[in-house]
């Protein structure tokens, strides 16, 4: 069977012709202009800027300055944004494009130079009297950028001198920044050997996601032998990203400590309290996420699953699903829910925003972007016929269906935190299983639907706060010395074996390496985010039959405040629960447990 009648590939010659479109130059020219107006301005806002630690002046005379400042910056997101997901697109497709990846590098550094330029500007703004942030916000060009200004200033006591800061901006991007460029490059060029093949990494990793267990074993153990031939090399990324939030943690913290998960749940616009009930409230309920892992081991007939089993298909699938069907099944599941949700679903299509046709040296995983400019949605996978492809692509059509729905609201609104990010993604998985659940003619069909609840229950119930666990520790640890390679493996097994426990045959000691999330340094712990995303989700979809028809535009409305709301404002107003409290987090988990017995019930 033919999964693809033709290739799906993305059309962007809509943004940019191709890499030799003259318009690139002249984007990155206005780009230059910006950037030497920000320059011709920094002195004067740093000096402004460091007059708010005396007797604040008047600033009235400057109103007009500053919101040209905002506007050039908001222009300058715009290019920028365009420009670099325009060379990361091509990347993913190949991602050995040396004229992507120059362009991409481009585009980088200017926009380090401009933050750079930028820095004094936004100081002065954090540190603005009350008076002139009221005069500042009356004009409708920056009222959209007031919820998260203000959000920011709630930091402020961790804010130094204009100088300090411009000077961390300035070395962040050959240094900090640079670590995690590193850690890329590394997985995109290093080779694993299988039966004598030379593969690459993100075409290894996807075996680990196949039905057939010879393969995702040989997957697994070829993979960890490449991350530990360069088990030196990540450590120090990981050192050097992890040491430098912490010293930068030490220089903010003269007025109040600021603890490195402070910094991670301001990014993520939630309250420790809330991060400490989603966590612990899991860690209790840790059994729903071994139940499953055991019944995962039951359906392939073996007694416990190793580490490279914890992805993969379910052996119940029979039969590849081709891409134009599984297009279909998304549709008719989305159109079930909303009418606006399927057609958008045929947009995306009909325009070719789905890059989905394997391609050599293309990259790993699945992801949704989108070009900020005319506010349009792009989705990236690999399909390969089956059903947790299948899921796959629901996911990221519903991250794309969240940025359409909030494609009329000022820039300044739609940038929402990681927390909330994976609301509309992971409720769009839940709206397909549901219909193709109720679809299913036998206890076989059902099981094979089921197996994507089961398997997202282990993974997002025990390995992500399992990475929560490694990352801590490694923070903690780093902070009275540099770690060595094997002692990141033993912070790995320590943190598997308090969450797994005895569920596996054995523990991923080189997932440290493994997974690009720990390398990660414009974020940091990218990992409790899923956990919050996948409960909160499910917390949504269960007022479905509560709120009968007023259900989609109470969903709607969720998603369009995802981008001025801290997580608890926005779930206190749309659902009136409190979300720093284990009841909102056990009501999801109980969902869960259902999904899991409903499985168990079939077996």
């Amino acid at each position: 069977m033919e999964i693809f009648k033709q290739p799906v590939h993305w059309d962007n010659s809509s943004i940019y012709k191709n890499f030799e479109d003259p318009q690139i130059e002249k984007d990155i020219a206005k780009l230059q202009a910006h950037l030497d107006f920000m320059n011709s301005k920094a002195s004067l806002f740093s000096e402004l800027a460091s007059l708010l630690d005396q007797a604040p002046p008047e600033f009235s005379e400057i109103l007009p300055l500053a919101i040209e400042c905002h506007q050039k910056e908001m222009e300058s997101d715009i290019l920028l944004g365009t420009i670099s997901t325009f060379s990361r697109c091509a990347l993913s497709i190949n991602s050995q494009n040396q004229t992507a990846k120059d362009l991409s590098n481009r585009i980088d550094s200017l926009e380090n130079e401009i933050n750079k330029a930028s820095k004094s500007f936004h100081l002065f703004l954090l540190r603005a009297p009350e008076s002139f942030l009221e005069s500042f916000f009356q004009d409708e060009r920056t009222r959209p950028d007031e919820f998260i200004l203000r959000y920011n200033r709630q930091q402020n006591d961790y804010l130094l001198s204009v100088p300090e800061e411009v000077i961390i901006e300035g070395l962040s991007y050959d240094g900090f920044h640079s670590w995690a460029r590193l850690y890329s490059e590394l997985a995109g060029t290093l080779k694993a050997e299988v039966d004598g093949k030379q593969l690459g990494l993100a075409e290894l990793s996807n075996w680990l996601f196949e039905s057939n267990r010879e393969r995702r074993e040989k997957a697994y153990r070829a993979l960890n032998k490449t991350w530990k031939q360069n088990e030196i090399s990540v450590s120090y990324v990981l050192n050097s990203i992890y040491g430098s939030r912490i010293e930068q943690a030490k220089l903010r913290s003269s007025k109040r400590p600021l603890h490195y998960l402070d910094q991670s749940c301001h990014q993520s616009r939630i309250t420790k309290e809330t991060l400490e009930a989603l966590i612990q409230t899991t860690y209790k309920n840790r059994e729903v996420g071994h139940k499953a892992l055991r019944l995962m081991a039951q359906e392939m007939g073996e007694k416990q699953l190793g580490p490279w089993d914890t992805l993969a298909g379910s052996p119940l699938t029979t039969s590849a699903i081709p891409y134009q069907e599984a297009l279909q099944i998304v549709i008719s599941a989305f159109n079930e829910f909303s009418p606006d949700m399927g057609q958008f679903v045929q947009i995306c299509a009909d325009k070719n925003w789905i890059e989905a046709t394997p391609t050599e040296n293309r990259g790993a995983g699945a992801y949704c972007t989108k070009f900020i400019n005319v506010r349009e949605p792009r989705v990236f996978m690999t399909y390969d016929g089956s059903m947790k492809n299948v899921m796959t692509l629901a996911h990221e059509l519903g991250h794309a269906y969240h940025s359409w729905v909030m494609r009329e609201l000022p820039i300044g609104k739609i940038r929402y935190p990681m927390t909330l990010a994976e609301t509309a993604s992971i409720f769009g998985e839940t709206l397909v299983r549901k219909a193709l659940l109720n679809r299913a003619q036998n206890k076989q069909q059902k099981k094979e639907i089921l197996w994507q609840d089961i398997e997202s229950a282990a993974n997002l119930l025990i390995n992500i706060p399992a990475r929560y666990e490694f990352e801590k520790n490694a923070m903690e640890l780093r902070k009275s010395k540099s770690i060595s390679a094997s002692e990141f493996s033993q912070l790995t097994t320590q943190a598997w074996e308090k969450w797994y426990e005895k569920t596996l045959t054995e523990y991923n000691e080189m997932f440290w390496a493994s997974k690009m999330h720990f390398s990660f340094s414009g974020i940091s712990f990218y990992n409790y985010p899923y956990l919050f995303g996948y409960l909160f989700s499910l917390g949504i979809y269960a007022q479905k039959e509560k709120q009968g028809s007023n259900f989609i535009e109470l969903y709607h409305n969720i998603l369009k405040d995802t981008g001025r709301m801290t997580a608890e404002d926005l779930i206190l107003k749309h659902l009136n629960q409190d979300i720093s409290k284990p009841e909102f987090w056990q009501a999801s988990i109980d969902l869960v447990s259902k999904s899991v017995d409903e499985y168990e019930g079939l077996s």
